[in-house]
């Protein structure tokens, strides 16, 4: 008699159910994104919070995180359900999720130990209800399909939407903030009204998942009936899975140094804040670039020493970035309260006032992101007074004496370079993802082939384990450095402090690329023996 049991195991996937579950991730990326991007600047500038206090609060916050992966994806391991086993959870989580969201971005008027003790509540709570998702979503590209070619395709389907939606978070979020608190990009309100829109989204996306996904791929049928710890034991003797643990934890910090130190980066040493949302937006892109990049580039070459190549790359390339230089002239004001200001024309294009030269002032009023409008001020001499303000973003053109005009509002060459390194390194560190989120699926299928016991949760769980915890140590690394080097949110930085960004953005995360890129060197999990996996698990199962 023949079973059916994992009878359609190497399914190919219809670009439905690939789309579909790649809108999953999207999904999350309303939320990663700006957790991401600009939760430790949302905490320390728009909350409140003290840079020492926000460290050790998202430090114990993501470890208590860590704990409950691997005790949801057991939980998801042993759910049994007419809809599977993972596919459920988009549904059931979709509402706390929501809630946690909006909470943990509202700014309740309360005290300093107030506004503490709601932030450990309140991310703490986001955090689960972020695992009770995403472990399952996680685990499900592991059971649509065991195809090794399809998962790449399916996960880098999956990454070109997180990071498409990831690009559209980076540079609205600075945009939408500003619109709803009524052009104060700092406005509690702002930040509080944007994540009520992304959850609302996120929460229709993953419901999108749910209804075009299908689970193929089941635990064998003869499996015995195993406890969470056996699964842990399986996988913490697996040579192939401690290696993506470790390379997941260092590549996390990687990721949120970058990510975190980017607003300080603009605000403080370029003293440009209106690029941000167009720096994290292009990092985005360039993310995405890669992801789109790794399952075509992966036909050709061997996925553990592409990605040690690409690894070295950003070290090399993250180097070069600290030697970049604070640009001489800001070229730009953007301005942040609603003091009385007199701007010198001479400040903003680095030259002084030289006679017969003519001026024009221009406000520059942002419609989205890169897109925007200039609007003429009246005032047509070397200086501008303003009053009440707030928000605004001014640059101004000079005409010489012999027609030449200079617009301040040209990036200086500094600035560029930055942009340029920026998206190289992007497009490099992309590929990373849909390639590593395939091995942890073939991961799952060598323990089953190895060990008679299939535990897909558990193996995606655990691994969500290491990347919180780098997550945690990059935002604690990086808060703890700002404190001890003097940081004060709000004010302009020098010396350590200063220094201590420049580094957090630049070179730091190079060499935690290159710790990455070392730890790959003992994957021994082969293509080759792989594809000898899927052929015995599957004659395995039609016998």
């Amino acid at each position: 008699m023949t079973t059916t049991h994992n009878n359609d195991r190497l399914a190919k996937l219809t670009w439905r159910e690939r789309i579909g579950y790649g809108l999953g991730d999207a999904g999350f990326n309303f939320y990663w994104a700006i957790i991401g991007s600009y939760l430790v600047f949302f905490y320390t500038d728009v909350f409140g919070l003290s840079a020492a206090a926000a460290a050790t609060m998202l430090t114990v916050t993501k470890l208590i995180a860590a704990i409950t992966d691997p005790v949801i994806g057991g939980l998801a391991d042993r759910t049994s359900t007419r809809w599977g086993k993972f596919r459920p959870y988009l549904i059931w989580g979709v509402l706390p999720m929501m809630g946690a969201g909006i909470l943990t971005m509202s700014t309740p008027d309360l005290d300093d130990t107030g506004k503490l003790i709601w932030a450990y509540i309140t991310y703490s709570l986001l955090m689960a209800c972020y695992s009770l998702l995403n472990m399952p979503y996680n685990s499900l590209s592991a059971v649509l399909t065991a195809n090794t070619q399809e998962r790449n395709a399916l996960n880098s389907t999956r990454f070109f939407f997180a990071y498409f939606c990831s690009i559209f978070v980076g540079a609205a979020t600075p945009e939408l903030a500003e619109y709803f608190g009524d052009g104060d990009r700092y406005s509690a309100r702002g930040w509080q009204m944007t994540m009520v829109c992304y959850s609302i989204i996120a929460s229709c996306l993953f419901i999108t998942t749910f209804f075009t996904t299908r689970e193929r791929i089941q635990p064998p049928p003869n499996q015995e009936k195993t406890s969470p710890l056996t699964d842990l034991k399986d996988l913490f003797t697996c040579r192939p899975w401690l290696v993506l643990f470790v390379l997941a934890l260092v590549f996390m910090i990687t990721m949120t140094l970058r990510g975190s130190s980017a607003a300080y980066y603009f605000r403080y040493f370029v003293e440009r804040p209106d690029l941000l949302g167009s720096y994290v937006g292009l990092q985005m892109a360039g993310l995405m670039v890669g992801a789109m990049c790794a399952s075509t580039v992966t036909k050709y070459f061997d996925k553990r020493k592409l990605m040690i190549f690409l690894l070295c790359v950003v070290a090399v390339l993250s180097i070069l970035f600290t030697l970049v230089p604070k640009p001489k002239s800001n070229g730009v004001l953007d301005i942040s309260t609603n003091d009385i200001h007199q701007l010198e024309a001479g400040q903003l294009l680095g030259q002084p006032h030289a006679e017969g030269d003519h001026y024009q002032w221009l406000r520059h009023d942002k419609i989205f992101w890169i897109i925007k409008e200039q609007v003429v001020l009246s005032e047509t001499g070397p200086t501008l007074n303003l009053e009440n303000a707030k928000g605004q973003v001014i640059s101004v053109v000079r005409t010489h004496s012999d027609g030449a005009i200079q617009d301040s509002s040209d990036l200086p060459k500094e600035i560029i370079w930055m942009f340029v390194l920026n998206i190289l390194i992007s497009i490099a560190l992309g590929f990373k993802p849909p390639i590593t989120w395939a091995m942890y699926a073939d991961i799952a299928d060598y323990n089953e082939w190895k060990n008679g016991r299939r535990a897909t949760g558990m193996t995606f769980a655990a691994t969500t384990f290491s990347q919180k915890i780098g997550s945690a140590a990059g935002s604690a690394l990086m808060l703890a450095v700002l404190a001890m080097m003097g940081y004060q949110a709000g004010e302009m930085q020098a010396g350590a402090s200063l220094t201590s960004i420049v580094y957090m953005q630049t070179t730091v995360p190079g060499i935690f690329a290159l710790l990455t890129a070392l730890s790959l060197v003992f994957y021994n999990l082969t293509d080759k023996k792989l594809e000898q996996v899927q052929l015995d698990l599957k004659e395995r199962y039609q016998v």
